[in-house]
């Protein structure tokens, strides 16, 4: 069932949105009962978030390697690549509303990027002073903010410079 749901949402967000988007429509593309996705699924956003951010190998996030400006550039050009996808796009500013109120979209999805962010600008050498809550709210506001604004996402110019400007936040001067 994962696999056919996996394979349905995607599709249905590109073709009629995540607000047209239902749960019935994601049974039935699936080809599964309405049932048998709640008995896994709370809602259409946890159904989301499962599909379009459930963690991969590593987390899915950029091993650390303590090269901290290799490093930040390789979170910017891995966070845009996920988020610049179709379906993500689709589903974006729908999904941030049905989840603005959930603990769970924090625990799940926020928690393990901003603890593996921290572990890699501990390793990369960032200042002390810096906060890593603040700096991975930092990344991911401006991608978000690009996203939702319509900026090129694709652009390597702008991912050099938001590199630039991250490194320069964090980097340990002495």
């Amino acid at each position: 069932m994962n696999i056919r749901v996996s394979r349905a949402v995607p599709e249905l967000l590109r073709e009629v949105g995540y607000q047209r988007m239902t749960v019935e429509a994601i049974a039935r593309r699936a080809g599964v009962s309405r049932p048998a996705i709640y008995r896994r699924w709370r809602s259409k956003a946890d159904i989301v978030v499962h599909v379009l951010f459930a963690r991969s190998e590593a987390g899915g996030f950029p091993p650390a390697t303590g090269d901290l400006r290799a490093d930040l550039r390789a979170w910017v050009r891995g966070l845009l690549a996920r988020l610049r996808r179709p379906e993500v796009a689709a589903a974006y500013v729908g999904l941030m509303a049905d989840l603005r109120d959930r603990e769970d979209f924090s625990v799940e999805l926020v928690w393990p990027g901003r603890e593996h962010l921290a572990e890699t600008l501990a390793r990369g050498g960032a200042r002390p002073s810096a906060d890593p809550e603040v700096f991975f709210e930092l990344l991911v506001g401006s991608v978000f903010l690009r996203l939702a604004s319509g900026g090129p996402v694709d652009d390597p110019a702008y991912q050099e410079r938001l590199t630039d400007l991250l490194f320069h936040a964090v980097a340990d001067s002495t």
